[in-house]
Order: structure tokens, then sequence, then C-alpha cells
């Protein structure tokens, strides 16, 4: 996979995040059903203060557009790997530079980064949270690059930590000014709890 492919990628992957947005606001319309409210009232009848085939119809519509959104963030993260290993076995190749080399910190190993992010969807916490691609992580939570393992460890934080605040350290894309931001892992219309792809440096 190229970079031109994966941008297409990522452009199918935002236009399917926007798609699922409207069509949660769509739902608040709809006396706020959302995904998982009943469509009977007490008494077993259908609702009279909803559009019942309305809701039916976007209810199946999120469900489809959410297994499409899964397949293309593995795609986007089976491409971003590909590009990642062409990147490092040719130097010369500048395609993904800016995001990555990490920072020169080496007597800071408490802010050094030890991972990346890739991605990050339109709309999702970690958009919230001010979390830009390219950005570098040092810290999120109590995982440093010191104690980092593996990325089970960093899921299981973000598992633990549903609806409640992780600080993290993170090095702003391009340049050496290093920021601590507050991210809440929530559920929301994209996959998984943070929104965001986030890979371990090399």
């Amino acid at each position: 996979m190229n970079r031109e492919e994966l941008l297409e990628l990522v452009k199918q992957k935002d236009d399917i995040e926007k798609e699922l947005n409207e069509l949660a606001d769509e739902l608040k319309t709809q006396n706020n059903v959302g995904m998982t409210e009943a469509l009977v009232d007490k008494e077993g009848y259908p609702r009279n203060d909803i559009d019942l085939v309305r809701v039916r119809h976007i209810r199946q519509r999120v469900i489809c557009l959410q297994n499409d959104h899964k397949a293309l963030m593995k795609q986007i993260e089976d491409g971003l790997i590909q590009i990642h290993e062409n990147n490092a076995n040719n130097p010369s190749n500048t395609t993904v530079s800016a995001t990555t080399t990490a920072p020169s910190n080496t007597n800071l190993p408490n802010k050094e980064p030890f991972l990346r992010v890739d991605i990050v969807s339109n709309h999702s916490p970690a958009e919230t949270a001010g979390l830009h691609v390219g950005d570098l992580v040092c810290r999120i939570g109590t995982i440093r690059k010191d104690n980092f393992r593996t990325m089970q460890d960093v899921a299981s934080l973000v598992n633990n930590s549903e609806n409640r605040s992780i600080t993290l350290l993170v090095q702003r894309a391009n340049t050496n000014e290093q920021q601590t931001v507050t991210l809440i892992p929530k559920q929301w219309f994209g996959n998984g709890l943070l929104g965001c792809k986030l890979t371990p440096l090399s």
C-alpha cells in the first residue's frame, strides 16, 4: 500500500464518521431514542412519540457503518505498519518522516516518547482531548517509556479508565514542545474508547 491509497482510506473513514455523527444527531431529535432505547411503551405498544420506521432505518444504517468503519480501521492500521516498515528499510524515504522521528531527550528518561499518534478520528474522545496525528506520547497515565512493555498495557489502562480522565504528556508533531493533555476514554459512535491509533516507536 502506498501513501495515496492510505490517504484514500483515511478519507473514507472520515466520511463514515461524519455520517455516523449526523445519524447520532438525528436520533437525538427522535426524543433522544439512541441505539438501545425500547421502541415500545410500557404496555408493549409501538411508541407514538417517535418515527419508528426512521429510527429502525437509522439504527440499521449505524450498525452497517460501524462494521465498515471497523474494517477500514484494520486496513489503515495494516497500511501504516507497511509504510513505517518501508520507511525503516529505506531511510531516504521521507514520506512519513515527520511523524516517525522521536526527539532527543536522553537526559529525561521519563519524558522520552514511546508512542506515536497515527490516526485521530473525527468527533472522538482523542480529538476532543486535542490529540493530533504525529503527536508523540511521553506518558499516558502511569505508563512511561521505562516501564512500557506492550500495547496490552495501554489497552488495560484505557479499559480500566472508562469515563475517567487520563493525563498524557505529549510532544507536539514537528516541535519539541511538550504539553499535558487530559483524555477521557468513553463509548462513542466509532470503535474503541479513544478513537485514535497509537503505535509504539521502534
